[in-house]
């Protein structure tokens, strides 16, 4: 008759390679689904801007709404070695066709995630979101430091029909004044990318000027 050990052996194995997996720590999830990096990925947006500048007496006003889109579209190594991916910027034309508009970089790395927005460069993100945590945004160019901060994390959100059931949302904590006032958001949806942008910049010179900057961009579709 054959023997039963080899059988038991198998079993006991078996049993303790199942134990020793239950003890494995869980995958730490670090929020970089919040800044996709694949090449084809894509995002389409509604924006409306506003700029106001009055002086004088005189205001002069433009008013702007248009359709853009963004695509990952190549990675590259940027000038510090790094892995990064050409993001090209389109609007459409009269007729319907997506034509280039700019191009933009990016680049994640372990601990944050930077844009190169109009030859600036930012820190959008860092990793993971913490509700609360601080960053300036300039922190990788010359300009003033502007701080962000995480005010939501992992909150759901809808827009233009669309349902994102995790989002991050990023806010300026510039403190306002009589003269200069910034609000600043930025949402970004696990997965999908920025979802939703709006900037709104006032400085005013009482009695000399008053300027204001609008921006709002919003999600309309993406893929794939």
């Amino acid at each position: 008759m054959r023997s039963a050990y080899p059988l038991l052996l198998l079993s006991a194995t078996a049993a303790l390679v199942t134990g020793c997996s239950k003890d494995e720590p869980a995958a730490v999830d670090l929020g970089y689904d919040y800044f996709p990096t694949t090449v084809g990925r894509w995002i389409e947006y509604q924006v409306d801007t506003q700029r106001i500048h009055i002086e004088g007496g005189d205001t002069a006003q433009l008013d702007l709404s248009y359709a853009l889109r963004e695509v990952i579209t190549e990675n590259f190594t940027d000038p510090e070695g790094r892995p990064a991916q050409r993001v090209i910027r389109y609007t459409l034309d009269t007729v319907g066709n997506w034509q280039p508009k700019d191009v933009w970089w990016q680049v994640r790395e372990a601990r944050h995630a930077e844009k190169v927005e109009e030859n600036m460069r930012r820190v959008k993100l860092l990793f993971p979101p913490r509700e609360g945590e601080e960053w300036n945004t300039n922190a990788r160019n010359t300009a003033d430091a502007f701080d962000l901060e995480y005010t939501a994390v992992e909150e759901p959100y809808a827009v233009n029909g669309l349902t994102f059931p995790t989002t991050v949302l990023v806010e300026g904590t510039y403190p306002n004044n009589f003269i200069y006032a910034k609000r600043y958001q930025e949402r970004y949806a696990k997965g999908i990318g920025l979802v939703h942008r709006e900037v709104d910049s006032v400085e005013n010179q009482p009695g000399i000027s008053y300027d204001r900057w609008y921006l709002r961009q919003t999600v309309t579709a993406y893929g794939p």
